[in-house]
């Protein structure tokens, strides 16, 4: 009856294996199993069956073996010397990736309303970039409402009154609310109101709600229901108020976070404090996924910490 090894040999060569050729490149490189063995963090028993499967597999020996010292034959110098180059690059590949994970870089596709963009979401962009300088953002800010998937976008930032569906994962950013606001400018020529009653008396920027986006008209107390149906002007877009607000046209709506750097800056001023409508919340989504790309996890976990200190 043959030896297995002699059967192995009858056998038809086979291609070798990956992690054989590995142990083979590093008992060559070290010279000696048992540092190749501890380089590899595997016992020497499996460094020596590798090695052992792979010369079975090409139908040549490629290492002399002694009790002192491990050698290579003539074939074994030409096939190390053949794979070597490929050995490296795949390490170089390997500690690429541990440098590509360790510094997140790329480009991140985002997805966000019009209404904010040039609020809390420029600011934090560019604290983002700032912090992340090998990553890029690419912002769409349609109207419309992205399929993440089909569309290949990373994440999305939305405010529903919903949540979505299933196939993505939601993370609440902030609840939304809608309150009155003023110019200075206007308020110095026409009083500041206070009580409801008197927003009848005032010139008035009035939202109209756009059902395709969710969004409800101002509403809450009657008297602010009632004055601000009707106004001189009217609009469905939020920027398109804040500009009119900021130039005197009267009192109006914002969502507390568009109106946030106005505040700060002085040029609104914030009308009948008592009111508030809360308009919705805002969430942070993207696709649901066994393993999430280490750059969505990157830009949701500075997303979520940056607006909570928003909100402190």
């Amino acid at each position: 009856m043959p030896s297995p090894r002699a059967a192995a040999r009858a056998r038809p060569a086979r291609a070798p294996q990956l992690d054989e050729i590995a142990a083979f490149a590093r008992v060559a490189e070290l010279g000696s199993f048992t540092a190749a063995a501890e380089q590899l963090g595997v016992p020497k028993s499996t460094v020596s069956r590798a090695v052992t499967r792979l010369e079975d597999g090409l139908k040549v020996r490629l290492l002399q073996r002694s009790p002192r010292a491990v050698a290579l034959t003539d074939a074994g110098r030409r096939f190390f010397g053949d794979v070597a180059p490929h050995i490296a690059g795949l390490r170089d590949a390997a500690q690429a990736l541990d440098a590509y994970q360790g510094q997140p870089q790329g480009t991140i596709r985002l997805s966000a309303p019009p209404d904010g963009g040039e609020s809390f979401l420029g600011e934090m962009l560019v604290e983002f970039g700032a912090r992340y300088p090998l990553l890029s953002v690419e912002v769409d800010m349609s109207t419309r409402r992205v399929d993440l998937l089909r569309e290949s976008f990373d994440v999305a930032i939305r405010a529903m009154r919903e949540l979505p569906d299933s196939s993505l994962v939601v993370r609440k950013l902030l609840d939304s609310y809608v309150q009155l606001f003023a110019a200075p400018s206007y308020l110095a020529r026409r009083g500041m109101p206070r009580a409801l009653e008197e927003l009848a008396d005032h010139e008035r920027v009035v939202f109209l709600p756009d059902a395709r986006r969710g969004q409800q008209p101002v509403d809450g107390a009657r008297a602010v229901r009632d004055a601000m149906a009707t106004g001189r002007i009217a609009t469905d877009d939020f920027q398109l108020i804040r500009s009119l607000l900021r130039a005197g046209g009267g009192i109006g709506p914002l969502p507390r976070v568009l109106a946030a750097p106005e505040l700060a800056s002085g040029r609104l001023v914030h009308v009948l404090p008592e009111w508030s409508q809360r308009a919705g919340t805002v969430y942070l989504v993207y696709p649901s996924a066994r393993h999430v790309p280490r750059n969505v996890v990157v830009f949701r976990d500075f997303v979520l910490a940056w607006v909570k200190r928003l909100a402190c």
